[in-house]
């Protein structure tokens, strides 16, 4: 009998390790690339609970580099990434972890968060409603329900009666951009942007603000 529980237990053990070996790409990537970058990846946890985020980043990148599509490393550099004030740089990784994890309710989540960081509201709401869909449970579940009630109010604050929601999702997209790429050092690729917030809303305050801010780069 004790024969027979010590086999039970060493089958699951072998089945879980052969689960997480499958999402860093087990069966698609050379095994000793797979086994190496879940071997990092534990490390990299390890330097993060350490308190060492610069180990843990770059550890973490090495990762996403060599097994691209891997859930965890993508969702572990997004979230180091958002909570070190680079949410546009989170964004990236936490939208590929959404796609290769679809089902797991945190990377929505987060995702969700570094949207909202960066002033995309509209698309903040649609990836916290899509982590509720997930059916997340315990304290996750009520921090996206808290997250996006939330939102909800302050876009209900924020919105036009002359603007339909798509049209304000559009504008407040392609505001995004024309900020982002003037921030970057590139007026002419922001004009590009705001000409299509013109023509949503041309007389819209924060179109005017922008507008001036892009010639007054360009004219320099």
């Amino acid at each position: 009998m004790a024969k027979t529980r010590k086999e039970k237990e060493r089958a699951q053990k072998l089945w879980e390790e052969r689960r997480e070996l499958l999402r860093f790409g087990y069966g698609k990537i050379a095994e000793f690339i797979v086994r190496e970058a879940r071997q990092k990846y534990q490390q990299a946890m390890q330097a993060r609970l350490k308190g060492d985020l610069q180990t843990a980043e770059a550890m973490l990148r090495e990762i996403v580099e060599k097994v691209p599509n891997a859930p965890d490393p993508l969702l572990a550099l997004g979230q180091l990434l958002l909570e070190t004030g680079r949410a546009e740089e989170a964004i990236g990784f936490l939208s590929k972890a959404c796609e290769v994890d679809d089902m797991n309710p945190q990377s929505h989540f987060l995702f969700g968060q570094a949207l909202e960081a960066v002033g995309r509201l509209r698309r903040a709401k649609e990836a916290y409603e899509r982590a509720l869909q997930r059916y997340p449970t315990g304290d996750l579940a009520r921090e996206i329900a808290r997250k996006l009630q939330a939102l909800e109010e302050r876009l209900a604050s924020q919105s036009s009666p002359d603007l339909s929601e798509e049209q304000a999702k559009a504008l407040e997209e392609a505001l995004h951009w024309a900020k982002f790429y003037l921030e970057v050092g590139f007026p002419r690729r922001a004009r590009e942007y705001l000409e299509q917030a013109k023509t949503i809303a041309p007389d819209h305050p924060v179109v005017q603000e922008v507008s001036k801010a892009i010639e007054q780069a360009l004219s320099t």
